[in-house]
């Protein structure tokens, strides 16, 4: 049997927004072999966004990139490697509110507005399929059955 996509994607989205988020740290590592449930999903609606598109940040292979950066550094790339070990610790340092806390020093945020103009505005767009909002989600489990693990 073949799912419409409609009912994968409603699947999918119900069941991260009924999942515990806590219960991986209830469940030790092992192999669980012939999992099955028995279940209904209700969703009371289900929202899908419009595709956009986005600066590719997240393609970039960052590792990579800045050892190129560090590469052609020249005469700098010691420095240039004590600093960027430096700013990483820092940033690994605070909590939650790292990049408010990183941002409110004076003079990044202008930098970080001219890394936006000068770098990102310049590299090409990403498209981004639209979000979806699944609402009102009851999950009703009917049977359950594990082997051993």
């Amino acid at each position: 049997m073949t799912i419409d996509p409609i009912f994968q994607v409603a699947l999918v989205s119900a069941l991260k927004s009924a999942i515990d988020k806590d219960a991986r740290d209830q469940v030790g590592p092992g192999v669980h072999k012939d999992v099955e449930m028995t279940l209904t999903i209700k969703a009371g609606s289900v929202r899908i966004g419009q595709d956009t598109d986005k600066a590719p940040t997240v393609s970039i292979p960052l590792k990579a990139a800045m050892a190129l950066l560090i590469k052609r550094m020249g005469f700098q790339r010691e420095k240039a490697v004590e600093t960027l070990r430096d700013v990483m610790q820092e940033a690994l340092s605070l909590d939650k509110d790292a990049e408010k806390t990183i941002l409110a020093e004076q003079g990044v945020a202008d930098a970080e507005k001219m890394l936006k103009e000068e770098v990102l505005a310049k590299l090409p767009r990403t498209p981004v399929k639209g979000a979806v909002k699944v609402k009102d989600v009851t999950l009703t489990l009917h049977s359950a059955s594990i082997a051993e693990a």
